[in-house]
């Protein structure tokens, strides 16, 4: 597959100039060279992609968007965050249809994904998660996580619209395995409006995720895909569109794309609905670009530790009285990490992030609340 063909290349020269760090520790500096050292068949020897969105979906039309490049312009002027190969593939161009630019952003994800490449999408508006989602329509333990203060969802056919594109990801991928929105807003999403998701459903509102923001770790450990919506952050600190009063601020996204970057499952990191509003001073711009950069340094630092492999693994056997077999946790002792082992067919075992909360609870003669949902979901795909 001939990537070139999907992009407009990047202009290095231009986005490298004026530079506040030598080029040798610039991080534009450094994508450049590995942009070219990984082009054509050498693609697959990257370890990040980066992919612009360079439109946005408003009222079913494309209207276009200098949000990549203006991120491009503050992420390239940071230090380079260490030996890690990461490579811009430049600006999606437009298709002749809306279905058109999804599914090929599906086609893009997919092919990155069977190279083990992570990619890391820079613009556009939440729509276009649509077509990232389809690129796993095959893996039916798909999971994706939403960071949006309101859940997109709505009734009936309705245009292609960044506040209903949850609507037709359900519609097309009933069986998705796991939905989570993580800094969801109460006084926005009613209680009765997550009867319309799908799959396991580990929802975070923005008062849990303030009080312990690691709550967050597990779920991101979990998950394929996950997208930021950062229309929806707190607009006094950092310009989100909506302009909402409450809402995730700058060193919170931060952590949290770091925790997605350490995700070893995890194969897209998307940042959407990103401000380069005159009005917004650049803010929004420099914290994608700023996130970005922490979702980098988290995938440089991930653990490849395997607990099917047991190796640097912990096994504990917890036996609830309710519950017929021991309920089986491996504790990594190199990162403090959790994991929960479900048996799907026969001798087959699927391994699912926790925390260490789930493996006290059970340790209390307590079923964990996200055992019973994963066992549901799991006896549903086995029927």
């Amino acid at each position: 597959m001939d990537l070139t063909e999907y992009f407009d290349a990047v202009d290095f020269e231009v986005l490298n100039k004026n530079t506040r760090l030598s080029p040798n520790h610039s991080f534009g500096t450094v994508l450049e060279k590995n942009t070219l050292a990984c082009s054509g068949s050498n693609l697959g020897k990257a370890d990040i992609a980066i992919v612009g969105v360079p439109f946005e979906t408003k009222d079913n039309e494309l209207v276009a968007s200098s949000v990549p490049d203006a991120i491009r312009k503050e992420l390239y002027q940071l230090a380079a965050p260490g030996k890690i190969k990461v490579i811009d593939l430049g600006n999606l161009k437009q298709a002749q249809t809306l279905k058109g630019n999804y599914y090929a952003l599906r086609d893009i994800t997919d092919y990155l994904a069977e190279l083990n490449v992570t990619v890391l999408v820079l613009g556009g508006s939440e729509d276009f998660a649509y077509g990232i989602c389809q690129a796993f329509r095959g893996n039916q333990f798909f999971t994706f996580s939403a960071v949006d203060a309101f859940l997109d969802v709505r009734k009936g056919k309705e245009a292609y619209d960044n506040q209903n594109y949850l609507s037709r990801i359900f519609t097309k991928q009933p069986d998705i395995f796991q939905f989570s929105l993580v800094g969801y807003q109460r006084h926005h999403v009613p209680a009765a409006l997550f009867e319309k998701t799908k799959g396991v459903g580990e929802h975070l509102s923005l008062g849990a995720l303030k009080d312990s923001i690691v709550l967050a770790e597990p779920i991101f450990r979990n998950s394929d895909f996950v997208a930021v919506d950062f229309g929806t952050l707190k607009h006094s600190e950092v310009k989100g569109k909506r302009k909402l009063p409450n809402g995730l601020g700058g060193e919170e996204i931060c952590q949290l794309a770091k925790y997605a970057g350490l995700s070893r499952r995890l194969k897209t990191f998307a940042l959407f609905e990103v401000n380069d509003d005159k009005a917004a001073d650049g803010l929004n711009v420099a914290l994608a670009a700023e996130s970005a950069w922490y979702f980098i340094e988290g995938v440089l630092q991930r653990s490849h530790a395997d607990p099917q492999v047991e190796e640097h693994f912990v096994v504990h056997k917890v036996e609830i009285w309710q519950v017929e077999t021991p309920l089986v946790f491996y504790e990594d002792n190199t990162t403090g990490q959790w994991w929960l082992r479900l048996q799907t067919m026969g001798n087959s075992f699927v391994f699912l992030a926790c925390s260490e909360q789930d493996y006290l609870e059970a340790s209390h003669n307590e079923i964990p609340e996200i055992y019973l949902k994963y066992v549901q979901k799991i006896d549903e795909l086995l029927k």
